[in-house]
């Protein structure tokens, strides 16, 4: 993935102002208790631009004229420190996963940002400020901007730039995504087979995260969610502790994620390996509507488009099955967005406005949730958006009637 790399910072680099520079910032460790901490999960940014997922790094790309200069600031490793928590990267192996030439200690960090201050040749300094802050957390990019107060330097946020950048998966990119897609299937092939067995939601997702650990050392995307029965028609139940009842159906949405990229499905599964009444005419209907959006997909049009497709397919569906009595109603049954672009963040935080491009890869995740009768059911797939149309990169993972059921039996 080095190359990887090497080729986002240059697509950064290409849109840069000329005397100018970049700062970036991995992200510290938080802590959780007196003595432990947090995992550390890096800033998506940094480690786009990097391939870096350490603690305390720093990033700086300077732009003038014809000249880039790049530098990685890495934490030094001390013998007796690295007994309890082992071994930071050296600066061999920073370099060798960043392809970064100029790799420097973490320490001389304050002093290059001095130097970058007064340094009359950039006029111009980009800093990461994301938009969501979090509490109880310090604002890096807060900080950094105190550092230049007063230097007469033009502060531009890098965050939408780069955001930009993400939204183009190259082919890298996108089998990386592919990969966690795969783990993901197989960990849902194996509780497909076990589910008439599994006593409780909670056992569901041990089995789940337990087969993309031993899969491929893969963490979970996010919090996985396993409701069975009327806790699907919370959107983002989490509780995942009640039993399960034989003739009700369990909604999983849940995904790999390997090396920062993540998969993103979501199926409904009968518990008895059967789909049976209102369970199989609501489960029919959000499938329909799954493929309609997904065969809709093309360049040009925006997630806003599908929305709308979306609540008219499944109003017209909906009031043709007695489901509902009014078109307004709709919204009781179906509250969420069809879609949202998916990669190094689950929910990559690009507009929904935008028009769909090559390259960019969405979810399409309609679902029908109906309090009245406890049932909820959810179908997502993660769909590549190419020259023409579209690639459903989950297509393997079954969502048909027949196969489920033929599969579950």
């Amino acid at each position: 993935m080095k190359e990887q790399y090497i080729l986002n910072r240059q697509r950064f680099i290409d849109k840069m102002e000329n005397h100018s520079a970049l700062i970036l910032f991995s992200g510290a460790l938080k802590l959780s208790s007196y003595d432990e901490s947090y995992p550390f999960l890096v800033n998506m940014n940094f480690f786009y631009l990097t391939g870096i997922k350490q603690e305390e790094s720093y990033l700086i790309i300077t732009k003038n004229d014809d000249k880039i200069d790049t530098k990685l600031f890495v934490l030094d490793n001390d013998e007796k420190l690295a007994r309890w928590i082992g071994w930071y990267l050296t600066h061999e192996e920073a370099r060798n996963l960043s392809g970064i030439k100029e790799i420097v200690s973490e320490k001389e960090f304050a002093k290059e940002l001095r130097l970058l201050k007064n340094r009359n040749d950039i006029k111009t300094i980009y800093i990461d400020q994301e938009k969501q802050q979090f509490r109880g957390q310090v604002d890096f990019s807060l900080e950094f901007k105190k550092k230049f107060k007063n230097s007469g330097k033009n502060i531009v946020d890098a965050y939408p730039l780069i955001i930009s950048l993400r939204a183009i998966k190259s082919e890298s990119e996108i089998e990386a995504i592919k990969y966690s897609i795969g783990v993901t299937k197989r960990a849902l092939e194996k509780v497909m087979k076990n589910l008439s067995s599994l006593p409780s939601e909670n056992a569901v997702q041990a089995l789940f995260e337990s087969e993309i650990k031993t899969d491929a050392n893969a963490n979970t995307a996010f919090s996985t969610i396993a409701a069975g029965g009327e806790n699907a028609t919370i959107l983002h139940y989490h509780q995942n502790t009640a039993l399960l009842e034989k003739e009700s159906m369990i909604l999983l949405d849940l995904g790999a994620e390997v090396n920062l990229y993540n998969a993103d499905i979501s199926r409904t599964y009968p518990i008895d390996g059967r789909y049976h009444g209102l369970n199989k005419t609501i489960y029919e209907i959000v499938l329909a509507c799954n493929k309609y959006i997904i065969d809709s997909i093309k360049p040009g049009l925006s997630i806003l488009d599908l929305q709308k497709k979306t609540i008219e397919f499944l109003t017209e569906a909906c009031l043709d099955a007695k489901l509902i009595d009014d078109p307004l109603e709709i919204k009781d049954i179906y509250f969420h967005s069809v879609s949202h672009h998916l990669g190094l963040d689950t929910h990559d935080p690009i507009s929904r406005e935008l028009p769909l491009e090559k390259g960019m890869i969405i979810t399409v995740e309609p679902g029908l949730y109906f309090s009245k009768y406890g049932i909820g059911v959810r179908i997502e797939d993660d769909v590549l958006v190419t020259e023409k149309g579209h690639e459903v990169l989950s297509k393997d993972i079954i969502k048909e009637v027949a196969d489920i059921e033929n599969y579950m039996r």
